[in-house]
C-alpha cells in the first residue's frame, strides 16, 4: 500500500492552477492521500468554484489568466469575512526575495515554491488538516 494514500480520507481540496501538466501532478499526489480534488484552470473559476463548494483547502497558482492568485486570494477572504478561513496556498515557479511574504500579506496561509515534490504537499495538509 502507498504510504500516502488514504491519510486525509474526504478532505476537499481545490488546486487552482492554469497549466495542466501542474494540475495532474497535484490532482494525483492529492488523490493518492485519498483526497476529493476540484481543479479550477483560472481565478475566476475558482471563485465560481469556491461560491458553490466547500473546501478544507486550497492550493492557489499566482501567475494565472484573468485573475491572478493574488486576487483570488482576496476576493475569498472578502467572502469569507470573520466566519471562516480556508487555508489557501501559495504555489508559485518564481520563488523570489519577497515573494513568500507577499503571499501572506495577501491574505494566503503558506506558500510552496514548484516544482511541487509530494513531501511538500503532505507536510501543508499535516499542518494545515488533521489526518
Amino acid at each position: 500500500m502507498n504510504p500516502l494514500s488514504k491519510k486525509f480520507s474526504g478532505k476537499k481540496i481545490l488546486v487552482v492552477e492554469d497549466y495542466f501538466i501542474n494540475q495532474e501532478v497535484i490532482k494525483d499526489i492529492l488523490e493518492l492521500m485519498d483526497c476529493e480534488v476540484a481543479v479550477a484552470e483560472n481565478g475566476v473559476i475558482a471563485l465560481e468554484k469556491f461560491d458553490a463548494d466547500l473546501y478544507d483547502l486550497i492550493f492557489l497558482d499566482i501567475q494565472m489568466p484573468e485573475k491572478d492568485g493574488y486576487q483570488v486570494a482576496r476576493e475569498i477572504r472578502e467572502k469569507e469575512g470573520e466566519k471562516k478561513h480556508t487555508p489557501l496556498i501559495a504555489l508559485t515557479a518564481n520563488a523570489l526575495t519577497g515573494d513568500r511574504e507577499k503571499c501572506l500579506a495577501e491574505g494566503m496561509d503558506d506558500y510552496l515554491p514548484k516544482p511541487i515534490e509530494p513531501k511538500h504537499i503532505e507536510e501543508i495538509l499535516f499542518k494545515y488538516l488533521k489526518p
